[in-house]
């Protein structure tokens, strides 16, 4: 039986990996689930999976509620015996920063999809998990797909090119108006996802950052990583070789998929080939210009430039949200941030530890926009 744990529990990937250890109970000691804040919800968590402990991620919310509920514990209070085999982290934002690095020192595996560690951290995080012999299991579809392949392959050098796929998200096909509302913005094709998430898939900026992660992981040149449009979301990445062989990476679109391969578990989510049909699009660069300033980033600004990008694109997609800034002004503000020469001065700088990559994330923080 395997340990495992889960942060983030009662998020969507939290909810998701739930599934998996409901459906193989027999197979898992549950050794914890944590939250960030949604007490009644991990009471109720608690009560359902039986997890021998429970522990919040928010610390003032924790101490405001430590004598009004005696089993919750706050996370960084846990204290080991020994080494979790796995633990899924479905933490988010810029806090799981600190989270993420605590847990590699907690675990055999860390299964991860936050864009925030892995772009922020960089290799210094890839570093501090060899360090602390702790596997790291990116379980985002794309680059799940890419890192299973790529360890059954064990070959990077003949890579070509290395797509990542995106849906288009809503306006694709649609002409974009520089003061497009909001609940335009949310009506994605294929998934119903959190607000700022969905932002990011319309403007492209969720695959620029997949861009900057597909990097770090895997140490891909910059110039062989592009972007693809499948429409359907039904190919999650696509490799092409030196000898103009290519591979399409496909499963049916469901998040359980990539926590089930990472937990070494029988994923039975049969893809349905005779409805299977596929079609690639380039996306226009001029309608997203998000996408060339990626590319842009990667070859010429690296880990400074990435974190960069994620700070202010943040910032901008929150302030859009609470109706502050037009739809426009979202690619267009970022656009100019990086085409302005004292800000990139500013980030030139090497990052060469934990601190560095804090500091850098707040100076982007405080940069005016």
């Amino acid at each position: 039986m395997k340990s495992l744990a889960i942060i983030g529990s009662t998020g969507s990937i939290g909810k998701n990996s739930l599934n998996v250890f409901k459906k193989n109970r027999s197979k898992f000691d549950l050794v914890f689930l944590a939250a960030y804040q949604n007490i009644d919800k991990l009471i109720k968590q608690k009560n359902k999976y039986k997890p021998k402990k429970i522990f919040l991620l928010n610390e003032s919310i924790y101490k405001k509620n430590k004598n009004k509920v005696s089993n919750i514990k706050y996370l960084y209070n846990f204290k080991k015996n020994k080494k979790i085999d796995y633990i899924i982290s479905g933490a988010s934002g810029f806090g799981s920063i600190k989270i993420n690095f605590e847990l590699l020192k907690l675990c055999k595996n860390l299964l991860i999809a936050n864009k925030e560690t892995i772009i922020c951290g960089g290799k210094i995080f890839l570093d501090e998990a060899k360090r602390n012999n702790c596997k790291i299991l990116p379980i985002d579809s794309e680059h799940h797909c890419i890192d299973f392949f790529l360890k059954k392959t064990n070959e990077t050098k003949d890579i070509k090119k290395l797509y990542i796929t995106a849906s288009g998200g809503p306006f694709f096909n649609k002409k974009i108006k520089f003061n497009e509302k909001i609940s335009n913005v949310m009506k994605h094709p294929n998934w119903n996802m959190r607000k700022n998430i969905t932002v990011d898939s319309s403007t492209f900026s969720n695959k620029v950052l997949e861009l900057f992660e597909a990097k770090i992981l895997f140490n891909i040149p910059a110039d062989k990583i592009k972007i693809i449009v499948e429409q359907k979301s039904n190919v999650h990445a696509v490799i092409i070789y030196n000898n103009n062989m290519v591979i399409h990476i496909l499963h049916k679109p469901s998040m359980e998929i990539p926590i089930l391969n990472s937990l070494n578990l029988t994923n039975k989510f049969l893809f349905d080939i005779d409805s299977y049909s596929i079609k690639f699009h380039k996306p226009n660069f001029k309608k997203f210009p998000i996408i060339p300033l990626g590319y842009k980033i990667l070859n010429e600004y690296g880990h400074p430039g990435m974190i960069l990008f994620t700070v202010i694109n943040q910032r901008l997609v929150e302030k859009y949200l609470n109706s502050e800034i037009k739809y426009g002004e979202i690619a267009k503000t970022l656009v100019n941030v990086f085409r302005n020469k004292n800000v990139i001065k500013q980030f030139k700088q090497k990052i060469k530890n934990y601190k560095d990559i804090i500091n850098a994330i707040e100076n982007a923080k405080n940069i005016k926009i």
